[in-house]
């Protein structure tokens, strides 16, 4: 599998825990973490490899990291890995179903940055990346507030993605949203774990550099139960990975064939309301456009953007005031503009 890949020029990311030894049975410690093996650097020479400290697996199936800092780090020192990630704790509503467990995983992400970085620096390793972790937007921009960083890095992940939707207020362009509002313009982020129709999506975010997926891997054992060889497993990686630089070397999104600002499909329905707050948003960029503060394909994106928050906000809550000062919070002035434009509506129909 490995040689495939690097025969490929595939970039691939490898969990920690695919290198976790355990004790043997019938040893008095049975079934502990042992050790890493480490990479046989004969067969991942030339391989552009990344790693990641495999933080879900830790939480759902052990409660909590079988390895120390120490012991990843020395994971991390046994090959020049393209990037990795600082160890981390996930906020799944599998893993913490509340606020108060939520803020308490993201102190401790905070807290194993620092350690990671302290320990990479006593080695002499590069840095790790930093991991925001969170489940609604809020909490990722608190994360970000609480990592210990000084300067940032050029790159980010962005955790707890996975099997999450698209839309909706905690949804992976709300997140997005969020954290493009908190970071410095370098920053770039890789998303962990997310399906390609998430990666049609979000393929030409200004923001995203990389995402990963196991898609092809899940796809495989479901198609054959027993009898999965080698070929057959590599056929499936191959087949999922033409299919991803696929969606991300098409034309961006506003370019050429677009015939939609807002598609009704990828909201799941637009009704008669939330089609004003959609048209009140168009009508800010279109001032924005017309008085030369941005260019059209810019002003495409960004109304698509916040035209998901804002039929957010108007599904969670309603149209009312209190709303409608919440819009303001997304684009300057929109609040006004949406109820100019139900104003404008209910004076069509008594007409």
């Amino acid at each position: 599998m490995v040689a495939a890949a690097r025969e490929r020029r595939y970039p691939v990311l490898f969990s920690a825990n695919a290198f976790a030894r355990t004790y043997p049975k019938g040893h008095e410690r049975e079934g502990f973490f042992k050790g890493f093996s480490k990479p046989d650097l004969t067969q991942f020479d030339g391989l552009d490899a990344a790693l990641d400290s495999a933080g879900f697996v830790a939480a759902v199936k052990y409660g909590d990291y079988r390895w120390t800092v120490e012991d990843y780090l020395d994971l991390v020192a046994s090959f020049s890995w393209s990037w990795w990630a600082a160890m981390d704790y996930c906020c799944e509503p599998a893993v913490a179903a509340d606020r108060p467990l939520r803020l308490l995983r993201l102190a401790g992400t905070a807290r194993m940055l620092g350690q990671c970085r302290a320990e990479a620096s006593r080695r002499g390793l590069p840095p790790p990346m930093p991991v925001l972790q969170g489940w609604t937007p809020a909490e990722y921009v608190a994360c970000a507030e609480w990592l210990p960083l000084i300067e940032w890095p050029t790159l980010v992940g962005i955790g707890s993605v996975c099997r999450r939707q698209v839309n909706g207020p905690d949804g992976i362009l709300a997140i997005l949203e969020a954290v493009d509002a908190v970071l410095p313009s370098h920053c770039k982020v890789h998303l962990f774990g997310v399906k390609s129709t998430v990666l049609d999506l979000i393929a030409h975010h200004p923001r995203v550099a990389s995402v990963d997926s196991m898609a092809w891997d899940v796809a495989a054992r479901a198609e054959r139960r027993t009898g999965r060889d080698m070929d057959f497993r590599i056929g499936h990686m191959e087949a999922w990975t033409n299919k991803q630089l696929a969606i991300a070397s098409s034309p961006r999104v506003g370019a050429g064939v677009q015939t939609m600002l807002f598609d009704p499909i990828a909201f799941g329905g637009i009704n008669t309301s939330e089609g004003l707050v959609l048209e009140a948003v168009a009508l800010q960029f279109a001032d924005l456009v017309m008085g030369g503060d941005l260019e059209y394909l810019d002003a495409v994106y960004h109304a698509q953007r916040d035209g998901v928050v804002a039929v957010a906000l108007v599904r969670r809550h309603g149209c009312g005031e209190q709303v409608l000062d919440a819009l303001d919070d997304v684009i300057a002035g929109l609040g006004d503009r949406v109820q100019e434009v139900f104003d404008a509506a209910a004076m069509k129909l008594a007409a």
